[in-house]
């Protein structure tokens, strides 16, 4: 089992109040239930932290890739995609 630890939090007095009346309510300790946000919290950040890695990762290849084989330029994209609109435009 791992080594336990004290954590002071200070929070608004009402706050505190209903975190208490809730975790009671469930029949659940509050050291059990911040123990549970704090997982949920790590959890979130982590998987955060590997989907900012991922979007990089494709975003370095998709530049590597305009690198390699040239690419269309930007200004070439906006062109034709506002050349297509305005074709759209005109058959609706």
């Amino acid at each position: 089992m791992s080594e336990e630890a004290t954590f002071t939090v200070t929070l608004d007095a009402q706050l505190r109040d209903a975190f208490i009346a809730e975790a009671a309510a469930e029949g659940r300790p509050v050291s059990e239930v911040i123990e549970d946000l704090v997982r949920e919290y790590l959890d979130r950040a982590h998987r955060t932290q590997e989907y900012e890695a991922f979007l990089r990762s494709k975003v370095e290849a998709a530049r590597a890739s305009m690198r390699e084989v040239g690419g269309i330029p930007g200004e070439q994209v906006e062109a034709e995609f506002a050349a297509w609109r305005a074709a759209a435009r005109r058959r609706a």
